[in-house]
């Protein structure tokens, strides 16, 4: 397959597609444990209010949205603000072509240059496909949460897998929000790391 590769930020042209990729996840898997599939107004204050701070990326093969990816905080206490959670979503006909790997390669990247140490991944358990993308990308496994999720008239486990960003300030402050990065050289070198990754070529 040949085609032009985009990787950039999302904004509220891309719900709509997005929310397609992402509802098969909802109603057809355990994937995500949403239950409902959003309403596209509710998914759009979704993206802006998580870029507000952090990257949310999409892919795009020949103007076509084939995938996206974001980060969000692990949780709200201000101790945590070194670590953040990773999420990606690619559209069913573009799977196996590197898209998750070059969009999470992208988010990693510009997440160390915000000054992020740490990312997390949760992967309802059984998931062998994410275990082994997330371990090819270096993650490594830390623990299981049982029985935390009740979907489909059934519990289920959560897996949760970490990634050191080598990212160790002493003193850590504010993480650099996403304005400070945007269109930097930081933010241009990790979305040509990620799309050299994705395999079509130009």
């Amino acid at each position: 397959m040949k085609g032009r590769i985009t990787i950039r930020s999302a904004n509220q042209h891309d719900t709509e597609k997005m929310l397609e990729i992402y509802a098969p996840y909802i109603i057809d898997s355990t994937v995500s444990f949403e239950t409902e599939v959003p309403l596209l107004e509710e998914f759009d204050q979704r993206v802006i209010r998580y870029q507000e701070k952090l990257p949310w990326l999409i892919c795009e093969i020949n103007d076509d949205l084939a995938g996206y990816a974001y980060a969000t905080d692990h949780r709200q206490r201000k101790a945590y603000k070194v670590t953040k959670e990773l999420s990606v979503y690619v559209h069913k006909d573009y799977r196996k072509l590197g898209i998750g790997t070059g969009l999470y390669i992208a988010l990693i990247e510009i997440l160390k240059a915000q000054g992020v140490s740490n990312v997390l991944a949760g992967i309802t358990l059984p998931n062998t496909e994410s275990v082994r993308f997330h371990e090819s990308m270096g993650f490594k496994p830390v623990g299981v949460y049982h029985n935390v999720g009740y979907k489909f008239g059934k519990y289920h486990d959560t897996g949760w897998w970490e990634l050191s960003l080598g990212v160790r300030n002493n003193n850590p402050t504010e993480i650099l929000g996403i304005n400070e990065i945007l269109n930097s050289k930081s933010w241009g070198d990790a979305v040509q790391a990620g799309i050299s990754k994705i395999r079509i070529k130009e």
